[in-house]
């Protein structure tokens, strides 16, 4: 994954559409989160570090509707050395008993549950 700063903003971000975004900003690390649901209570969803693919469809059914799939990117923050494996689609980061790897799903557990370093973008 190639990086490029952004022109004056002390930014530096990923270069490359096919792999999961992030940006650090000073100690902070920012990244993308892509969630995939559908528009009725309870269901199912879905989390990744890489984008969906545009080309599926996704559906839903409940009580008889079918709910097509509702696609959203959610900016998080990570501790600032955490790197993503697009290959397995894993975040790692050191935590206090060594390099640790977790999935989207839970990654996305430690941002809702507000686990130190792990929060939602402002």
């Amino acid at each position: 994954m190639s990086l490029r700063s952004a022109a004056g903003s002390g930014r530096v971000e990923s270069a490359s559409a096919n792999y999961a975004s992030f940006t650090a900003v000073g100690t902070v690390m920012q990244i993308t989160l892509h969630h995939r649901t559908f528009a009725v209570k309870d269901a199912p969803f879905s989390v990744s570090l890489l984008p969906f693919a545009t080309s599926q469809r996704h559906t839903f059914t409940h009580e008889g509707t079918v709910y097509e799939a509702v696609c959203k990117e959610v900016q998080i923050v990570v501790p600032d050395d955490a790197k993503i494996d697009p290959v397995r689609n894993l975040l790692s980061w050191t935590g206090d008993k060594g390099v640790v790897k977790s999935t989207a799903r839970e990654v996305f557990e430690l941002v809702r549950t507000r686990v130190s370093g792990f929060r939602m973008a402002k």
